[in-house]
C-alpha cells in the first residue's frame, strides 16, 4: 500500500465504495507543509478512483433546535453554547480538511468537463448554480461532483458552527447602537464564511484571531450603514470617531472641548473638512416621533411652525385700527352707534352696563340689548368685514 493511501487492496464492482471519517482524513494528510500539496493531489486521485465516501457528522446546531424555541436566545445562542468550541489544534485540523475538500471539488470539476481556468471561481458554487461544462464529462462525473460539493458544504457548516461562539462578545459590545441585536448576530455569523475562505493555516496565527477581525468589521459596517436614516459614508463616520476621541480627551484633561482649529491641527485635516464632518453627523428625527405622553401626546410635526405661512404679526396690514372702527361705526344709526361706544368703552371710555345705558335712554335694558345685537349684525356685513378682517 503506497504511502499508506490505499484503503482497500481491491474492490469488485458489486462491493460498496469505501468510506472514511474525518479522523482518517487527518491521518492521511499528516505530512509536513512542503509535502502538503503533493499528498493532497495523491489522496484526491485515490478517492476519485475508488469512489471513496466521506462520513461527515450532521450539524449539531440544527439538530438541537426545536420548534418550541422561538426566542433569539433559545433559537440560536443556547444551541451554539452546546457545540464544542474549536481549540487551536481543532482549528488547524478543520482548516486542513477544508483545503483538502476544496481540492477534491476542483478535481471533480475538471472531471465533469469544466475548464481549468474557471475552477477557482466555480469551486465554491452550489451544484445548481454551476454553468454548463465546456467539454464532455466522463461517465458519472456530475454525480461525483455533486457528492464532492455536498461534502464541502457540510464540512464548511461544521467549521463555521465551531466558531460561532466568537460572535456573541462583539454583538453585545455594539448592541443598542441603532441596529437590532439579531441583525448584528446575523452579520457576524455570515462574516465567518469569509474568514473560513481567507484563513491560511500555514501561517502561525489562530483562526480565532483572524475570525474576530472579520466579525468586528462586519458588525461595524452594518452599524455605519444601517443605524442612520440617511446613510453617511463609512470614511466620514471613521473620521468623526477620531474627532470624538480628540474632543473627549480634551474634555477629560482640560474640562472644555477644543475648537475646530485645534482638532484640525491634531488630525492633520483642513478646518473645512472638520466642520463638514461635524455638520453631516446630525441625526435625522422622524416628524411622526411622539411628543408628550398620554392623552396630550402629539407628533413632532404638529409642534413645528409652518415655514410657508407668514407670521401673524407680519400679516397684519399697516393701518389705523381706531380709524377703521370709527368709519364702520359712522355707518350705523346714531343710537346704535352710541350704544356700542358706551357698552364696549370705545374711544377711551369705561365700559357701561345695559342698565346704565337704558336709564339714560329711558328704555329697558332688554331694549338696549336688542339694539346692541342689531348694531353688531350690521357690522358683520360684507362691507364692514372687508375693512376690519385685516386686523383680526
Amino acid at each position: 500500500m503506497a504511502l499508506g493511501l490505499r484503503l482497500k487492496p481491491s474492490r469488485s464492482r458489486s462491493s460498496p465504495p469505501p468510506a472514511v471519517d474525518l479522523e482518517e482524513i487527518d491521518r492521511l494528510l499528516d505530512v509536513p507543509v512542503p509535502q502538503w500539496e503533493r499528498r493532497v493531489a495523491k489522496v484526491v486521485r485515490q478517492f476519485r478512483r475508488e469512489q471513496t465516501l466521506i462520513e461527515i457528522p450532521p450539524s449539531p446546531v440544527l439538530a438541537s433546535i426545536t420548534s418550541s424555541q422561538v426566542t433569539w436566545s433559545g433559537l440560536f445562542e443556547a444551541p451554539v453554547r452546546n457545540v464544542p468550541r474549536l481549540d487551536r489544534a481543532g482549528e488547524f485540523r478543520m482548516a486542513r480538511r477544508y483545503d483538502f475538500l476544496k481540492a477534491r471539488v476542483r478535481d471533480a470539476l475538471q472531471g465533469a468537463g469544466f475548464a481549468g481556468s474557471k475552477l477557482d471561481e466555480l469551486v465554491l458554487r452550489p451544484i445548481h448554480a454551476l454553468p454548463s461544462p465546456t467539454r464532455r464529462a466522463r461517465k458519472g462525473g456530475m454525480e461525483h461532483l455533486a457528492r464532492c460539493i455536498g461534502d464541502l458544504e457540510r464540512l464548511r457548516n461544521l467549521y463555521v458552527e465551531g466558531a460561532l461562539y466568537l460572535v456573541f462578545a462583539p454583538v453585545r459590545r455594539y448592541r443598542d447602537l441603532g441596529v437590532d441585536e439579531g441583525d448584528l448576530l446575523q452579520e457576524g455569523a455570515a462574516s465567518l464564511f469569509q474568514a473560513v475562505e481567507g484563513f491560511d493555516w500555514r501561517r502561525e496565527v489562530r483562526f480565532k484571531t483572524y475570525a474576530i477581525y472579520w466579525i468586528q468589521q462586519a458588525i461595524l459596517k452594518t452599524l455605519y450603514n444601517a443605524s442612520r436614516t440617511v446613510r453617511i459614508p463609512i470614511w466620514v463616520q471613521k473620521t468623526f470617531r477620531k474627532i470624538k476621541r480628540v474632543q473627549e480627551r480634551h474634555l477629560s484633561e482640560g474640562g472644555s472641548l477644543p475648537d475646530v482649529s485645534r482638532i484640525s491641527a491634531e488630525l492633520g485635516l483642513p478646518v473645512e473638512r472638520i466642520e463638514e464632518i461635524l455638520a453631516v453627523r446630525r441625526f435625522a428625527v422622524s416628524l411622526d416621533a411622539p411628543v408628550g405622553m398620554g392623552d396630550d401626546a402629539t407628533s413632532l410635526a404638529q409642534s413645528l411652525a409652518d415655514a410657508s405661512l407668514v407670521p401673524v404679526f407680519e400679516s397684519i396690514q399697516e393701518g389705523d385700527l381706531g380709524a377703521e372702527i370709527h368709519t364702520a361705526l359712522d355707518r350705523l344709526p346714531e343710537r346704535e352707534r352710541m350704544i356700542l361706544v358706551r357698552r364696549y368703552g370705545l374711544g377711551g371710555r369705561e365700559p357701561e352696563t345695559l342698565a346704565e345705558i337704558a336709564k339714560d335712554l329711558g328704555v329697558t335694558a332688554e331694549r338696549v340689548r336688542q339694539l346692541q345685537k342689531a348694531a353688531i349684525e350690521r357690522l358683520q356685513g360684507p362691507d364692514a368685514m372687508d375693512r376690519l378682517k385685516a386686523f383680526a
